[in-house]
Formats: structure tokens, sequence, C-alpha cells
């Protein structure tokens, strides 16, 4: 996958459930089925700055990139589309 490439967040941390014990400030696991852009990569493409189409934050989820509405993402968790 590349930068500005048009992706899906089909897992989270290569699950598709939320822990029990899951602050639900934390709960990325609501962002599967949501869309975003590629802006970034880190750790050689492990995982990949994601620019969400929708609202992160909206959804009561924390977000500390500098980048509003991203979040590092395992690109095993992605299918671009």
């Amino acid at each position: 996958m590349d930068i500005d490439s048009k992706v899906i967040l089909k897992t989270f941390n290569n699950e598709v459930s939320t822990p029990e014990d899951c602050d639900p400030s934390e709960n990325y696991w609501l962002l599967i089925g949501k869309t975003g852009t590629i802006i970034k990569s880190k750790y050689n493409q492990s995982r990949l700055l994601i620019k969400f189409d929708e609202s992160v934050s909206a959804s009561g989820l924390h977000c500390h990139n500098e980048i509003s509405n991203s979040l590092f993402i395992l690109s095993s968790d992605l299918k671009e589309i």
C-alpha cells in the first residue's frame, strides 16, 4: 500500500472484537469498516498513519497524533479499496 491509497479498517490489532476490559476511549474496534487515506508510514511500513474520513474523536476515541483525525494502524489491519 502506498501513500494516498484509500483503505478500509478490517480489524484492529488483528482482532475483530473489543476486549472485555477495554477503556471506551480506546475502543478503536469501533472504527472497523471505516475508510481513510494513508498519509505516512512508520516502522518499515508495519504501521501506517491513516487519516480517517469520519471523525475519530467524535466517536469518543483518543487521537494523539499531530495530524487531526489520524491514527497509526497496523498495515495488516487494512485493506486497500
